[in-house]
């Protein structure tokens, strides 16, 4: 399967039953909205200035304004201009009956208590009516819209300082395989670090995911079957490990034992081919690859987009060196991004085990699997990596 046609096929199956929760707003950025929100307030609320200044009656211009009071932001008072009057009035202020205009402050000229129009004021400058900006009953924001900075201030504007939203997906990680070991355990010369589980875990972390880590299962059907079985409660397992076709990997026949149906067992990309998903009433497994950086390259493609919700994100940047690639499959060129241009890493050269590359590198490209050779000064689309 292509790269795009897996990230689709993800985003399609993946229906897990969420529950809901209730967070005061300002621990709900990065959530989802569980149901519409409905304006229950007008902003702005009164007829106000937007500026300091005076406020008047456009058709008195032509003679000068005789300054009858002033009004403060926060002043209940409901005050009124008859002809040619004016009042002082500061951002935000409500404005007086009668008015339909603002003056800016510093265009005006003043002379004692007569303020004259400046030349270049124009009819309704500076008024905010009522209602301009959100009306009462309105839908504010919708359902399934992921709340950020900007919608958090919308919200408070209307009182709201709780929010319903979805809850965060569970999500249980576990590695596998004879040869690993715990970094806090002593591994010796034939033994390798679990870093796949670290790393994913904390690919999650930066996103504003939580994870629970199961631990390493061990390399039989019997063990990696008692494994699945006890993860019921999660949403999304990740397993790294377990992916390829080797003799030892048993991933695949125990989720198909205990129901679990494959969506696709390979995907045509160099670093990462052996990544399969697997799916059972909403839930979903991930087998990712044992090696770790095909691990870190899967955890990005496909799952952190699955989920934040979001597609992945492409920009154009410019292609700093020349690099020859392997036609027939998509090829994952590790690069970093500065100032709209992409610098290939290590000249391209690197092996689906090593992680030193990764230090490097803060974007990707993902080439088509058309090309063999991309040259320097081409525009490129890549997407960045955690």
């Amino acid at each position: 399967m292509e790269v795009f046609e897996a990230i689709d096929e993800i985003f399609r199956n993946f229906n897990p039953p969420y529950s809901l929760e209730i967070l005061p707003i300002n621990e709900a950025c990065g959530r989802i909205l569980s149901k519409d929100v409905v304006a229950v307030k007008n902003l702005p609320c009164f007829d106000n200035s937007a500026l300091d200044g005076y406020a008047v009656k456009f058709e008195d211009k032509d003679k000068p304004f005789v300054l009858i009071d002033s009004v403060l932001a926060g002043d209940k008072r409901t005050t009124k201009i008859n002809q040619n009057e004016c009042i002082k009035i500061m951002t935000g202020a409500k404005m007086p009956l009668g008015a339909d205009t603002v003056m800016r402050l510093e265009e005006c000229i003043v002379d004692k208590n007569l303020i004259h129009a400046p030349k270049n004021l124009k009819k309704g400058d500076a008024y905010r009516f009522t209602a301009e900006e959100v009306k009462i009953g309105e839908i504010l924001l919708k359902k399934g819209e992921k709340l950020n900075a900007r919608v958090v201030m919308m919200l408070a504007t209307q009182g709201i300082s709780f929010v319903e939203v979805f809850a965060l997906p569970r999500i249980g990680i576990y590695s596998s395989g004879d040869e690993i070991v715990e970094p806090w355990q002593n591994a010796d010369d034939d033994q390798i670090y679990n870093a796949n589980a670290v790393g994913i875990g904390a690919i999650l972390t930066l996103n504003g995911f939580k994870s629970s880590y199961l631990g390493i299962i061990q390399d039989s059907f019997e063990a990696t079957v008692t494994a699945l079985n006890q993860s019921n409660k999660f949403d999304v397992i990740i397993c790294s490990g377990g992916a390829s076709k080797g003799e030892a990997d048993f991933m695949k026949k125990a989720l198909e034992a205990i129901g679990f149906n494959e969506l696709f067992h390979k995907v045509n990309m160099r670093p990462g081919a052996p990544f399969k998903a697997y799916k059972k009433d909403g839930k979903m497994v991930f087998v990712l690859p044992g090696n770790p950086m095909a691990a870190y390259l899967c955890a990005n493609l496909f799952i952190l987009p699955l989920l934040l919700s979001q597609r992945l994100k492409f920009e154009k940047v410019t292609l700093k060196e020349n690099i020859k690639i392997k036609p027939g499959r998509a090829n994952i060129v590790l690069g970093s991004v500065d100032n709209f241009e992409f610098h290939v890493t290590n000249e391209n050269r690197y092996g689906s085990g090593m992680i030193k590359p990764l230090l490097k590198s803060n974007a990707i490209y993902i080439s088509n699997p058309s090309e063999s050779e991309i040259l320097a000064n081409s525009d490129i689309f890549i997407t960045r990596i955690s």
